[in-house]
């Protein structure tokens, strides 16, 4: 008897108000081959990529000494490094971190402007362009592709949405240009805009289940009940355990669904949806929107939606609040402020632990004969080492997943005994997503942050 195959881009069909709904799947045994290691059509299992930043740096280890460097990473260096105190949040998913230290952002070798120099620079690969800025401190472009963008040229068009991009806090600084307020862009004048409302993002990934002449209906809208018919129809072809994937992602969208829709309202308007990432008396709920995003991805991972995916956890300059710890002054002010770095300190393990629970989402969602983790590399970043000095030597950098087999695994904490090109890490990166690049970064007279040479230590 021929086995029953699918294709991965079979989609449970419905109607809701005479307007087709469609919903994604995630893979099934159904698409793949006989051994499981390749969808049923031979192509290989998709790869992704997350780039995550987190603003303002990490703490110092002696204020009274900035050249002693950070509270970060481990004096140990190779497989089996010990967790320091701001990376222990990663210990349930340390075998796929990657630590890499004592590399500098060539591409801010001119070394302009503090943030500006570590974002564009860090993400890119080139160095910022200069913007006027009469009317505010400073302003700045990226000079190229962010690395997110570079590999969503290649592989977004085999996607519903090419990218997604995403922030949690909304206290991004707006006045001194693209640079510092989106972690996202095509090229110099082509930033993307992020989604800060875990509602609008969960509209965006499954937009073809909001009828397009009702947006206030928005994810309400009980996308099981329009496509249960299809899902019947479709048990009746699948193995067992295809029919226990089919239950339990159904469950896990109404899940994402009701858990987004029980975060604080923040629209009281009658006849709107609910409104997610909304202050309460003043704080934002960060830590629950990272987790409504983090789910948020691993569904559309899972279901193959997008594979490159942008998360701007806090801003360069961002005056995001730690409410949680009890904090009341915003982070950028925090990190050049000497009395606060036990603040800053206690921030760092907090975003940390808020990284950590995407890992273990990934890590927990299996695809295949692995999961979402082993087919994929999430880039860690920030925009300088440390708020307070400003530095973009020795940032923290974090390179996570196996990327679908290239990248090391088991981790190891790599120190550069020579000052590497954090572009060579970039270019790594995008070579679990597009095996054919060549080269990433600046290819112009201020071609500092250029490479064509992959980071060794980060392949397997």
């Amino acid at each position: 008897m021929k086995r029953f195959q699918l294709s991965r881009r079979t989609m449970l069909r419905g109607a809701v108000g005479g307007t087709s709904v469609a919903l994604a799947l995630p893979l099934l045994e159904a698409m793949l081959n006989s051994n499981g290691t390749a969808l049923a059509n031979g192509a290989p299992l998709p790869r992704r990529m997350i780039t995550w930043h987190f603003g303002n740096g990490v703490a110092l280890k002696d204020v009274g000494n900035p050249g002693a460097g950070i509270r970060w990473a481990p004096d140990q260096t190779g497989p089996n490094y010990p967790l320091t105190p701001q990376l222990a949040p990663l210990a349930e998913v340390i075998d796929y971190c990657n630590l890499l230290t004592g590399f500098d952002i060539k591409a801010a070798s001119k070394h302009r402007r503090g943030h500006h120099d570590g974002c564009a620079g860090f993400f890119s690969g080139f160095p910022f362009i200069e913007l006027p800025h009469a009317d505010n401190s400073y302003s700045s472009k990226y000079g190229g592709p962010s690395i997110d963008q570079v590999a969503a040229a290649a592989v977004g068009g085999q996607t519903f949405l090419p990218s997604l991009q995403l922030a949690v806090s909304k206290r991004v600084i707006t006045s001194e240009g693209p640079t510092l307020q989106y972690l996202s862009h095509k090229g110099p004048d082509q930033p993307l805009p992020q989604i800060f409302n875990p509602q609008e993002a969960y509209a965006k990934l499954f937009d073809s289940f909001v009828p397009p002449d009702d947006p206030t209906k928005g994810p309400r809208i009980n996308i099981l009940d329009a496509v249960k018919d299809d899902v019947a129809a479709l048990k009746l072809r699948v193995g067992k355990a295809d029919q226990q994937r089919l239950d339990a992602h159904l469950a896990s969208v109404e899940q994402i669904r009701k858990q987004i829709e029980a975060l604080a309202p923040a629209c009281t308007l009658p006849g709107m949806p609910v409104e997610t990432n909304a202050d309460f008396e003043g704080k934002e709920p960060i830590e629950e929107v990272n987790a409504a995003m983090s789910d948020l991805i691993v569904e559309a991972f899972r279901c193959d939606i997008t594979r490159i995916v942008s998360v701007q956890f806090s801003g360069s300059v961002g005056y995001h609040v730690f409410h949680t710890l009890g904090q009341a002054k915003g982070h950028h002010d925090m990190t050049h402020d000497a009395n606060d770095n036990e603040g800053v300190d206690q921030s760092t393990i907090k975003t940390i632990e808020c990284f950590a629970y995407l890992l273990k989402r990934l890590k927990a969602t299996v695809e295949a004969d692995g999961n979402l983790l082993d087919n994929s590399v999430v880039l860690l970043g920030s925009d300088a080492s440390s708020g307070y000095t400003h530095s973009v030597f020795d940032q923290p950098c974090v390179v996570a997943g196996r990327g679908g087999g290239l990248l090391k695994y088991p981790g190891e904490h790599y120190r550069s005994p020579s000052g590497e090109n954090t572009s060579d890490i970039l270019l790594a990166c995008l070579k679990t997503i597009v095996p054919e690049a060549t080269e990433v970064g600046a290819t112009n007279a201020d071609g500092d942050g250029y490479s064509n040479t992959p980071c060794a230590a980060l392949l397997a």
